[in-house]
């Protein structure tokens, strides 16, 4: 095993050394005038979008320029032929000498991908190009990209995130947009790491379209809301600790909800919140959807610090008030946040029980992977965290055998056999190990695939579990 000591100084050396930061890497990381830029589904995922950017004060006017990506435009497209869409702007939340500004696109052709620059127009001053593709008007198979936990607390630390999601971007490829389960920074408010994060990343954030569910790590002073343009699923919702929305694509339900809300009847939610996902999930079904998958931070169905939290397991707690919800509702998968540990459950049903499903056994990447035929219930999983932190596993009494039975993996977090935090002896040590996961979802399966990077290694991202669905 190595030491802490050495285990932090070759993190520290894959991330500050001198030999990363080449004139070209210099250049690259250069402080951009048009930086921030995260593309989301902002209504209908089929004809809009939905752009978020900051630059200096001085820049006022917010204008987006679209142009068809096609075989003749190449790599080189003609802004002069482009379609403009012109939006608002105010002062940063948290950085009283920066501006966001935010559009709105509408009116797009469906399954079109699209070069796209956003700026000041009056001043000439444009992002570097970048590509958004809309979602398929007719149903089809679709993959996503899912990180979560990056919550990093320095710029070294930042940049370690930013290369998990580059890592991750180059493993799948192919995937058609990317979901991030929060805490997204170390602290909301604190501009600084929203950069350290995003423009180190930017290539991964700029060419999708994020679907960002808020972590308690950015709950105030509209830190979540002001980062991403997102159609808020209620009119009079109060977005100062994030927000809860959902949205259809291909044949697939997706609610992103808010875990940074509380009440007296639900800790992490309002009654509001929960009636309206009750609703909304009813509704989509009736309308067709054939999947749904919901995306939260703060999950029941965990196994390390989180797990035993008062919130979490009291009587008005997250796995007693809505796990059921979820399966009375019929969702099929819940990718949870916030306990930095890899875990996925059994199917579990509305009673809180878990279920034993038949499974058919097929081969994925080279490796088997099992199918849950029809399960009665929706599989919980937590893809462990892309940034430093991470947690040990809970072996807290409350918990026992009957709460792990639950779970088809629920092992100790890979990151301890490096040693301990020195900072933090409770947990291991940072920033040895992250993780992130596909998903796919065809008409009648979906697939699962996990991966980790072990930064003490300096591997390539591997596999270390795969699961999927069947109906």
């Amino acid at each position: 095993m190595l030491s802490v000591a050495v285990t932090l100084a070759l993190l520290l050396g894959v991330f500050t050394g001198a030999s990363n930061f080449s004139p070209r890497a210099l250049a690259e990381n250069a402080e951009p005038a048009v930086k921030k830029i995260v593309p989301t589904f902002t209504g209908d995922p089929r004809t809009e979008k939905g752009f978020t950017w900051y630059t200096n004060l001085d820049s006022e006017r917010s204008d987006l320029q679209l142009v068809k990506k096609t075989g003749r435009s190449g790599k080189k497209p003609d802004f002069k032929k482009a379609r403009t869409f012109n939006g608002t702007s105010y002062v940063s939340s948290n950085d009283s000498g920066e501006r966001v500004h935010k559009v709105n696109a509408k009116g797009l052709k469906a399954d079109t991908a699209y070069f796209y620059r956003v700026g000041d127009a009056k001043r000439n001053i444009w992002s570097k190009v970048g590509t958004v593709k809309t979602a398929p008007k007719k149903n089809g198979a679709f993959t996503f990209l899912e990180l979560t936990d990056p919550q990093a607390k320095t710029e070294d630390e930042g940049k370690l995130a930013a290369d998990t999601f580059n890592k991750a971007s180059a493993t799948v490829k192919h995937y058609d947009f990317m979901t991030v389960t929060g805490d997204i920074v170390d602290n909301g408010v604190v501009e600084d790491q929203w950069d350290w994060l995003i423009n180190n990343s930017r290539s991964v954030w700029g060419d999708t379209t994020v679907v960002p569910a808020a972590g308690n790590h950015e709950s105030e002073n509209d830190a979540f809301i002001d980062h991403f343009n997102l159609k808020p699923a209620t009119i009079n919702q109060d977005t100062t600790t994030g927000a809860y929305y959902s949205f259809n694509y291909s044949n697939t339900h997706f609610v992103v909800l808010n875990t940074n809300e509380d009440s007296e009847q639900y800790r992490d939610f309002t009654p509001d919140q929960v009636k309206w996902m009750a609703a909304d999930i009813k509704k989509a079904k009736a309308n067709g959807a054939k999947w749904t998958v919901v995306l939260m931070h703060k999950g029941p169905y965990t196994t390390s610090n989180h797990a035993t939290d008062s919130d979490i397991i009291g009587q008005n707690g997250v796995r007693n008030q809505i796990a059921p919800l979820i399966g009375k509702l019929g969702v099929d998968l819940v990718i949870q946040g916030h306990d930095h540990i890899y875990a996925r459950t059994l199917p579990i049903n509305k009673r809180n029980e878990a279920t034993h499903p038949t499974t058919i056994t097929e081969w994925l990447n080279g490796e088997k992977i099992d199918y849950a035929v029809k399960p009665n219930g929706a599989i919980y999983y937590i893809p462990a965290t892309a940034g430093p932190k991470v947690y040990k596993k809970n072996t807290d009494p409350v918990l026992g055998d009957a709460f792990y039975s639950k779970f088809a993996r629920a092992e100790e977090n890979h990151a301890l056999k490096y040693g301990l935090d020195p900072s933090d002896p409770t947990r291991p040590v940072r920033g040895a190990i992250q993780n992130f996961s596909s998903v796919t979802i065809d008409k009648n399966k979906l697939s699962v695939v996990v991966y980790e990077i072990d930064r003490i290694k300096g591997t390539d991202p591997y596999i270390i579990d795969q699961f999927g669905i069947i109906k």
